[in-house]
């Protein structure tokens, strides 16, 4: 099946709707609106045209949630009423990876450029609308992740007892700025803090993951940071399933060019290529986007290897209608799985999954804003 990029826009209804069905979970970002409503959106700004925002405020704190649906973009209340959504993450095991985003200091809600402890107050109060509205729609907490660049997400949570699942992204980001300005204020994190301090720094925080950029596994940068080196193959690999010992670790960009080998070390992946009938990997295999959900077997991996190039999106069909999914997998298919999985990625013994659960260790291909990323302005 051919995807119109078109159709299929970032943080859309239809481009989440579409990528859960994809593969083995969504994430989304948040924002807050001038009337106290949650909207999906990247950017700080507007991304429409100047003709659409017209009048509009440019920042989109500064709009209202009405304001905002006309131009295109989605309330988050529309996620969790979506019946696709909802039966993918509460029967299927799939789950939602939830990014907070913070206002542009310059907005009316923004906490100014030399003060951030608003932020506290403005992503306390973006947490509860958004547990309510999820214990509302009995969606299981251990379905749902919410992160931000906001290094004080864990305390907030714990401040207002909020009890889902939290983390932050690393390394941290500005609140404003281009980002080629965020790449330079990253630098110092990235070079100087220690992936294991990473891991041990959240597993103390009990967040179920350690969410980060692509660019801590890969060469050239994997090789500048002040730190063993870690990566997709060879010992640089043996070092990271050595440090990790099964901790989740969650990477964007998903490039298609990694995904092979990301998923082989054991690292799920936001990916933003699903907006077109990608079938094969640069390896020359089929591309499978539900390696968790709809897990292949050693009978279709079998396959898988030994097919040709021009027939990939047929076997992929057929494995779409045949393979069962992990909710229709009797308890010792399942179990088999997990301990395949346990002994390839070294995950250690006593992960925990039940029939709609998956172990938050397992490996997932995540679609990043839904089917991925649009280029500006998204509306035009």
């Amino acid at each position: 099946m051919n995807i119109n990029h078109e159709i299929y826009k970032e943080n859309t209804i239809s481009s989440l709707t579409r990528a859960i069905q994809l593969t083995d979970g969504i994430e989304f970002d948040l924002r807050s609106t001038v009337d106290g409503e949650i909207i999906i959106h990247h950017d700080k700004k507007l991304s429409v045209s100047k003709k659409l925002q017209s009048e509009l405020p440019i920042y989109v704190e500064d709009n209202s949630l009405s304001d905002l649906t006309n131009l295109g973009f989605s309330s988050f209340r529309k996620v969790v009423e979506n019946s696709v959504i909802l039966e993918n993450i509460i029967e299927k095991g799939k789950i939602m990876n939830i990014e907070l985003k913070l206002p542009h200091p310059s907005s009316k809600v923004g906490s100014g450029w030399f003060n951030s402890k608003k932020n506290i107050s403005h992503v306390s109060d973006l947490l509860h609308k958004c547990g309510k509205m999820l214990t509302d729609a009995k969606i299981p907490k251990d379905k749902i992740i919410f992160y931000g660049f906001f290094k004080h997400m864990n305390y907030v949570a714990k401040k207002i007892n909020f009890d889902w699942n939290v983390s932050s992204l690393f390394p941290n980001q500005l609140r404003f700025g281009s980002r080629f300005l965020n790449r330079i204020f990253a630098s110092r994190e990235f070079c100087f803090r220690s992936l294991k301090s990473m891991i041990k720094l959240q597993k103390n925080r009990k967040s179920p993951i350690l969410p980060c950029g692509l660019e801590y596994f890969i060469s050239p940068y994997n090789r500048i940071r002040i730190d063993r080196r870690y990566g997709l193959e060879g010992k640089p690999l043996l070092n990271l399933l050595e440090l990790r010992k099964g901790f989740p670790i969650y990477i964007w960009p998903g490039l298609i060019e990694y995904e092979y080998r990301l998923y082989n070390a054991g690292i799920s992946i936001l990916t933003d290529d699903l907006n077109h009938n990608q079938v094969s990997l640069p390896e020359g295999i089929p591309r499978w986007t539900r390696p968790s959900t709809q897990p292949l077997d050693e009978e279709w991996q079998k396959k898988f290897s030994n097919t040709t190039t021009e027939n990939h999106k047929d076997i992929l069909s057929e494995a779409s209608r045949e393979i069962s999914p992990w909710n229709e997998l009797g308890e010792s298919e399942r179990k088999n799985f997990v301990n395949s999985w346990s002994k390839k990625w070294n995950w250690g013994k006593n992960i925990k999954f039940s029939e709609s659960q998956l172990p938050w260790e397992s490996v997932r291909m995540i679609g990043h804003r839904g089917c991925g990323s649009t280029p500006r302005p998204i509306f035009n």
